[in-house]
């Protein structure tokens, strides 16, 4: 998943957040059925807020594995590399 699409995933998901919070804060409506209207549409934002989450969460859990990759090559590389070959140990005195 590119960055731009999981800063547009962000971007929409603080937007349902807000809109989580509006509803929240309102008055209830008079009647059953407005109240029943206005849970429904809560519901269907909360459903698109976890569906976000669970997809940035799973591109989260794949870069980890990457970078994890990543990290434990190099120490095999850095286990293998010899002391001595470190740039502040092979620096000539004047």
């Amino acid at each position: 998943m590119t960055k731009d699409r999981k800063a547009e995933l962000v971007q929409r998901s603080l937007g349902i957040r807000h809109k989580l919070k509006v509803h929240d804060s309102g008055k209830l409506p008079d009647s059953h059925e407005e109240i029943a209207l206005m849970m429904l549409v809560k519901w269907e934002l909360e459903d698109e807020l976890h569906a976000i989450e669970q997809i940035l969460a799973e591109s989260r859990h794949d870069n980890v594995a990457v970078k994890r990759n990543l990290i434990e090559n190099e120490n095999i590389q850095l286990v293998r590399k010899k002391v001595y070959d470190s740039p502040a140990l092979t620096k000539k005195k004047k």
